[in-house]
């Protein structure tokens, strides 16, 4: 089988891309068509695909209103900022539209100079800024689908037609018995504010392409090859597996492997998010992308290029985001009804007022019901009740610092049932601290002399805490690090060992006590041969995390804890959090399994995390949120971001994409109560019973007091 992937632009909702998938499917080549809204790529399998294939997928989706190009285009970086200049370009024409037709420029010219202007100031709204609404009616006239395009570009047109009709021949449409009315200010605010809410989905969805190049920069750009006694500095993508590599402190692990030769510390929170370095010596396995500490190790490669576990990670997330199905708009939902019985009514309305109307046997007449219906049923406020609350909310959020990458990730929230949470550096600061020591003041002074000069985090955190004394350390007599273990020195002719367990025993010095409690970073202190005491480090627990998960869970969710941790320290956190079910010592990819098997039975989940080994999981999750203190990737791969790591904004985010869905849900019953209430009235049905009438000059009044209502309605966000 072979595969292509385009980027695909253009795409407002999911019909879009369903639109695209079936006309595809058509195509007898391509055995799998998969489309994505949310991150516009489409992928495309075939077992031989010809260019004359790949040039028919082409066609096949330009014919369809939507723009093609690589995956990695440069071109794709500068869309969005090309489409807000169409969007500010188009409101100031339609404002100077506005201007001349209901503002103080009204009487400033005639009449017919006045629509002569207006005509060309809409005309590249309409025809340039708007197109992919009218590529969308004759998409629909093709294949019967629509969707909020068709609307848009359906009742635009016919505005535009008829306004343009109306400015080039007057003469005809007067003596026809039609009011001389124009509606380009309708056509240029309409495609102008719903440009606007779909150029901020298009920004939203450039996170994937974010995540994908965070995980990139983990990898080393090149390794050091070892052969006997001479190293070589090598290309990443020419190391073998089985060859001997060499890194050095501070370096990152190229390739995944096994140590042959050393012992080290390695820093992996980049995959496991633990704080904490893991000692690595012969036989153990490194990963890449992680970082050597403070000794050498040669080791042998294992795992290559997309054999990685860094690899595995980055194509995992990238599938999840491919495979992460959007969530339909309710908008689109019933535009797919909405615009054939639109279009059903505006034609029996035509009729009807020609052989029965209120002028029976009059053109003018019928057609200005007919328009006044399709103005009237012109999706204006629909188009707004979605973005304006969205723009709202994210604005809002943003305040509180919270930052949501689109309006779907509301609606998604909002069906939420389940919460999971990692522990390091999202529950917990992601820093070892000291619960407990029992030195004198001299033997911590001469503890922080040494322990100054390591830059290994549990040195740091024995040295704030004992600063945090008042205890100003000294220069050492002598300091020596010992990789993996620990540091060994000497202040004032007394000689010092600080650091595990493993240290005191290859130095035959004999621990006082046989401390089980594991849930404790033990670091020993040896002064002349003997143990004084010990320093007991832990991450600690944000003082918010319990309040915040307590009030989550009155929400009626559930809630899991996953760490990368020992079971006795996620146990632990647990249990003060109140937390009840916990899973220990999971990896990056069975995080993301774990959340699959919930979703598996029926449940919607809400991950937090904050680590590159949170990737998976992240994009696995129906809504994911990451700490704007951790990582680029976790970041990039989630939907929302708390900007300063506070997880109490976890809580304000659920309960404003509830709030803000109720206001979305007010806003398209207003959007549509006045075309149920107005319709009728358009269509003349009350005028032979009660005299009653509706003009285009009262739809479109009333076009502007439905918009009107669902803005005010959704600035009611603001006060969240």
């Amino acid at each position: 089988m072979e595969k292509i992937a385009y980027k695909i632009g253009g795409m407002s909702c999911t019909s879009c891309a369903l639109n695209i998938e079936k006309s595809l499917q058509k195509l007898p080549q391509l055995q799998k068509v998969s489309v994505n809204f949310t991150t516009e790529i489409g992928s495309f399998e075939g077992h031989t695909l010809t260019s004359q294939d790949i040039a028919l997928i082409e066609k096949t989706i330009g014919d369809l209103g939507h723009t093609i190009s690589p995956l990695h285009s440069s071109e794709n970086d500068q869309e969005s900022d090309h489409e807000l200049k169409k969007f500010v370009l188009a409101l100031f024409f339609s404002l100077m539209v506005l201007f001349l037709n209901m503002g103080p420029g009204k009487n400033l010219v005639s009449q017919t100079v006045s629509w002569w202007i207006q005509f060309f100031l809409t005309l590249p709204v309409w025809s340039w800024i708007g197109i992919h609404f009218i590529k969308a009616v004759l998409s629909f006239l093709k294949s019967g689908i629509s969707n909020m395009n068709t609307l848009i570009g359906l009742g635009t047109s016919v505005a535009f037609i008829y306004s343009s009709l109306l400015t080039f021949f007057p003469e005809y449409f007067l003596n026809w018995g039609m009011a001389p009315k124009v509606y380009f200010e309708a056509v240029g605010l309409i495609i102008s504010f719903v440009f606007l809410g779909q150029f901020l989905e298009t920004k939203a969805k450039k996170k994937t392409k974010d995540a994908m190049n965070s995980l990139y920069k983990l990898q080393s750009k090149e390794a050091c090859l070892l052969e006997g006694n001479i190293e070589t500095r090598i290309p990443l993508e020419k190391v073998k597996k089985g060859q001997l590599i060499r890194v050095r402190p501070g370096e990152k692990i190229p390739v995944d492997g096994k140590v042959f030769k050393g012992i080290s510390s390695v820093d992996e929170s980049s995959m496991t998010g633990e704080p904490l370095p893991s000692l690595k010596k012969k036989g153990d396995k490194i990963y890449a992308g992680t970082i050597n500490g403070d000794g050498v190790l040669d080791f042998k490669a294992l795992k290559v290029g997309k054999d990685t576990f860094l690899s595995q990670i980055s194509q995992f997330v990238e599938q999840a985001q491919l495979q992460k199905a959007p969530i339909q708009k309710y908008a689109d939902k019933i535009s797919s009804y909405f615009v054939p019985t639109i279009i059903f009514i505006s034609l029996i309305t035509f009729l009807g007022q020609f052989f029965w109307g209120v002028n029976p046997n009059s053109i003018g007449s019928a057609l200005s019901h007919m328009i006044a219906v399709l103005v009237i049923a012109c999706p204006c406020a629909l188009g707004l009740a979605t973005p304006t609350a969205v723009v709202a909310a994210t604005g809002k959020a943003s305040l509180k610092g919270i930052l949501i990458s689109g309006g779907d990730i509301i609606e998604k929230a909002d069906s939420l049932n389940h919460i999971i949470f990692d522990k390091t550096g999202t529950l917990t600061y992601g820093r070892p601290i000291v619960e407990k020591a029992s030195f004198t003041e001299e033997a911590l002074f001469e503890i922080a002399s040494l322990c100054h000069y390591s830059e290994h985090p549990l040195s740091k955190a024995i040295v704030s805490y004992i600063s945090e004394k008042g205890i100003t350390p000294k220069d050492p007599d002598s300091f020596e690090i010992i990789p993996g273990r620990g540091i060994k020195g000497k202040i004032d002719d007394k000689s010092f060992l600080i650091g595990s367990e493993i240290l005191m025993k290859e130095f035959d010095i004999e621990l006082l006590q046989n401390d089980t409690n594991i849930s404790f970073s033990r670091v020993y202190v040896a002064k002349n041969k003997k143990i004084i005491g010990s320093f007991y480090l832990q991450d600690k627990i944000k003082e918010k995390a319990k309040t915040t998960i307590d009030l989550i869970q009155k929400l009626g969710m559930d809630s899991t804890l996953l760490s990368g941790d020992c079971e006795a320290v996620t146990e632990k956190v647990a249990k003060k959090l109140g937390i009840p079910n916990f899973e220990s010592r999971v990896g990056p990819l069975e995080k993301a399994s774990i959340i699959k098997g919930l979703q598996n039975k029926g449940q919607k989940i809400s991950m937090i995390g904050d680590g590159i080994n949170d990737g998976p999981a992240l994009s696995q999750a129906d809504v994911s949120l990451s700490m704007g203190t951790g990582t680029d990737l976790a970041i990039s791969a989630s939907d929302v971001t708390l900007v300063k790591g506070d997880i109490e904004k976890a809580l304000t985010f659920l309960q404003l994409s509830n709030y803000t869905m109720k206001i979305i849900k007010q806003n398209l019953f207003l959007s549509f109560i006045y075309n149920i209430l107005c319709i009728p009235l358009a269509a003349g049905l009350f005028y032979p019973f009660l005299g009653w009438s509706f003009s285009p000059i009262f739809a479109s009044l009333a076009m502007g007091l439905s918009s009107l209502s669902v803005v005010t309605n959704s600035l009611r966000i603001r006060r969240f």
